[in-house]
């Protein structure tokens, strides 16, 4: 049977893809104001929410994994801090989509053409926005951590080198 050693790897799109969907739905409710993309932000909002949860809390497992690699030295504090951002700012965005609902429930808009407050649908955008930049600058050190960086960054290898090792010299050397 085959066994998933560590579940952060798996959990951790699922704040990605829902985060930045909701940045999306965020942007129309913005212009539309009507309530299906106000609803629509909210049910994306909370499932990327959740799973920001999950990727946060199995961190720590991937954390224990990858104990002693150099990548995970260079950007793990600064991955997790910005994972924990992403969590306030879609917390906060949450929180102020939520209590608009709960307070304004008798008062929301029920007819077609009716729009939620421009001020909410203005914080909540910002909001979202922000935990969306956060949510991808986060998904991004954590490919860096997993695959390092690009040919001549920090913690590349070349085929068959192992991290770590001295790099080889060149041909030009071989040939002398």
């Amino acid at each position: 049977m085959y066994q998933i050693p560590i579940l952060h790897p798996v959990v951790v799109h699922f704040p990605i893809a829902f985060i930045m969907l909701a940045a999306v739905t965020s942007l129309v409710w913005l212009t539309k104001g009507t309530s299906f993309w106000r609803n629509v932000t909210l049910i994306l909002l909370v499932a990327g929410f959740v799973g920001g949860l999950g990727a946060y809390f199995t961190g720590g497992a991937a954390e224990k994994f990858a104990e002693g690699s150099a990548r995970l030295e260079l950007f793990g504090e600064q991955h997790e801090t910005l994972a924990l951002l992403t969590l306030v700012a879609a917390g906060l965005a949450l929180f102020v989509l939520a209590a608009y609902l709960g307070t304004y429930t008798r008062r929301l808009p029920t007819q077609p053409d009716d729009r939620d407050l421009m001020s909410v649908r203005i914080i909540v955008t910002v909001l979202v926005l922000a935990a969306a930049v956060l949510v991808g600058r986060t998904g991004h050190l954590g490919g860096l951590m997993v695959w390092g960086q690009p040919v001549g960054g920090v913690g590349a290898t070349a085929p068959g080198e192992q991290e770590g090792a001295a790099p080889t010299k060149p041909d030009a050397e071989a040939r002398d």
